[in-house]
């Protein structure tokens, strides 16, 4: 039988150790480094915009926000991540003739990255436009976001009625309403009509009487 010394027992361990821990570095990497393969990249002078949905796809009904990050790219060939620049920059989100201004806030242990947050109702393509300054750089882009898909390519097990089905429903139960009203409207004025000529003839019957 062969008997293993303190020290080689201590080496395996560690070998054992260093395995485990990659495995979980590995494994934990994608919760750390979110994914921005389907972010637009758009450079301005000396500046690098990244720019998507954080949550994606997006869908939906569903709260979201955006992305952006905003890279310098110096001259000497160093680069490096903008910080402290979300009053300099304005934000306005639109889809279609709505559009709306939203101000930037700083991410949270992501230097240079920026968002804000939003709750996108229809499917669709979005556009976010960011206009401002950097030092002496002018800002002034828009950038079409990944498409909003609509809430029934995910759910299961029942699919809810999206909010254009719900706009159909009551608007055709204000027409039902509507036309309902009318109807009761003129049964109110066919029967008080008949009540008055009613009324003629009976007085006219008590007189002639």
């Amino acid at each position: 039988m062969t008997v293993c010394t303190a020290s080689e027992i201590m080496n395996r361990w560690m070998r054992i150790w260093t395995l485990a821990l990659a495995i979980g570095l590995v494994a934990g990497l994608p919760l750390v480094a979110r994914p921005v393969a389907a972010h637009e990249h758009v450079t301005v002078g000396e500046y690098e915009f990244i720019v998507g949905w954080s949550e994606e796809p997006a869908v939906a009904g569903a709260k979201n926000s955006l992305d952006l990050g905003i890279e310098h790219h110096d001259p000497n060939g160093t680069t490096s991540w903008v910080v402290g620049v979300a009053s300099n920059l304005t934000a306005t989100l639109s889809i279609g003739p709505a559009s709306v201004a939203k101000a930037l806030e700083p991410q949270f242990g992501r230097d240079g990255w920026y968002t804000f947050d939003v709750i996108p109702t229809r499917e669709g393509i979005y556009s976010v436009r960011v206009m401002g300054t950097l030092g002496s750089t002018a800002v002034d882009i828009k950038v079409d976001l990944d498409q909003v898909i609509p809430a029934s390519d995910l759910e299961f097990p029942v699919t809810d009625p999206t909010p254009s089905d719900l706009e159909a429903l009551i608007a055709a139960a204000n027409a039902s309403l509507a036309i309902a009203s009318i109807i009761a409207v003129t049964g109110l004025a066919v029967g008080g009509i008949g009540i008055i000529v009613a009324w003629g003839l009976t007085r006219k019957s008590r007189k002639t009487s």
